[in-house]
């Protein structure tokens, strides 16, 4: 099956996250590879939520897969068509998801239909890992690694351009509830109160991020500290007693979240702000595969051959699961056609070329690695 035609249908799943819904997605691709000899799992996850697990071959060798998420973030906004219904127009394909990331999992399949249709004994097994809730709480993965080993190599067609990004930063979010004394709005202001505290701490973040910015890594940028949210309204005549900040902190690989809840809590404490209470949210770790790993030279080899461009490991500039494929031992690059900043957008769009090309460098990597 052809990897534009696989993506248009791909995109006309609604996959929303929440709820997800990945389950008809996971059993119509299942539908399509078992008949073409795969061995085929459709990992219930409760609900209308599901993994695909696509084996093929079971020789003597290395397991590689190519693994990628079903689910998409709400398609809210003001598209000119359905986001759930892909349009061709000038070389580009428009749909919530043809970038994050269905372009890629349908660049996927169309390699692994055709490392089915050679009939070839492998040395290996070439494995599909498409899940759910990657968008959100990681319910897929984390649930697939729970009941199942851990490979040899991996690729995850997050939209990296086709560059092959062998790190990515991990998260760690917290609430912070910097507190003062209410008043009432017509009072002068007697001392510091919780909103004032809140721009002190704000101030404090952007202080953090000069330290940060002085730790390197051979590939990704230095951590950073956003803030993402700041609430504190009581009622139109009251100064509130407690401002809410959400904070957004992307760490190195090797950050656990209580190294980067030490890190804000002395940067608080050295801004004189003992009134600031944080609350764990989320945290999710950076993730690394050596640029000097034999797999990740092969995949830049590959890369270079298709396009004929000198090709260097990247650092992915969003979050995703590599983190917890590589915990399992398995070498883990990201490498997907479309483009990062295209993801969560009005009118998301990838490249016809591009998914094509992603076909043609996945077959290369498989036959590198399989045969």
């Amino acid at each position: 099956m052809d990897c534009i035609e696989l993506l248009r249908e791909l995109i006309g799943f609604d996959t929303v996250n929440p709820p997800g819904n990945e389950k008809p997605a996971a059993q119509y691709l299942a539908g399509i590879l078992k008949p073409l000899g795969f061995r085929c799992e459709v990992q219930d996850l409760g609900g209308s939520r599901a993994n695909l697990i696509a084996v093929l071959g079971d020789g003597e060798g290395p397991e590689l897969m190519f693994n990628g998420h079903l689910d998409v973030v709400p398609a809210v906004g003001e598209w000119d068509g359905s986001p759930f219904s892909m349009v061709e127009k000038e070389g580009r394909l428009y749909g919530r998801g043809t970038s994050d990331m269905k372009g890629g999992i349908a660049a996927m399949c169309e390699a692994a239909m055709d490392c089915a249709a050679r009939k070839e004994p492998m040395k290996g097994c070439l494995k599909l890992l498409f899940v759910a809730d990657e968008e959100c709480s990681n319910l897929g993965t984390l649930s697939y690694l729970r009941t199942h080993a851990g490979g040899s190599y991996a690729v995850i067609g997050e939209p990296t351009n086709l560059e092959v990004a062998v790190a990515h930063r991990g998260v760690s979010r917290d609430y912070i509830d910097v507190k003062g004394a209410p008043r009432h709005a017509a009072l002068p202001e007697q001392e510091d109160d919780a909103v004032t505290r809140a721009c002190r701490a704000v101030q404090a973040v952007r202080d953090m991020n000069q330290e940060l910015k002085q730790i390197v890594h051979p590939v990704l940028p230095p951590p950073g500290i956003a803030v993402t949210m700041m609430e504190g309204y009581e009622k139109d005549n009251v100064v509130p007693g407690n401002v809410r900040l959400l904070l957004d902190f992307r760490i190195h690989p090797g950050m656990d979240y209580e190294q980067a809840g030490q890190f804000l809590d002395n940067g608080f404490k050295r801004a004189g702000l003992d009134c600031c209470q944080r609350t764990p949210h989320f945290y999710m770790p950076g993730g690394e595969t050596s640029p000097d790993d034999w797999f990740v030279k092969l995949c830049l080899k590959e890369r270079e051959k298709l396009l004929g461009i000198k090709s260097f490991p990247r650092p992915f500039d969003a979050s995703c699961e590599q983190c917890f494929l590589v915990e399992q031992g398995i070498k883990t690059v990201i490498c997907g056609p479309g483009d990062i900043a295209q993801a969560h957008t009005v009118g998301e769009f990838t490249w016809e070329k591009q998914v094509r090309d992603a076909v043609s460098l996945y077959k290369g990597i498989i036959n590198k690695v399989l045969y």
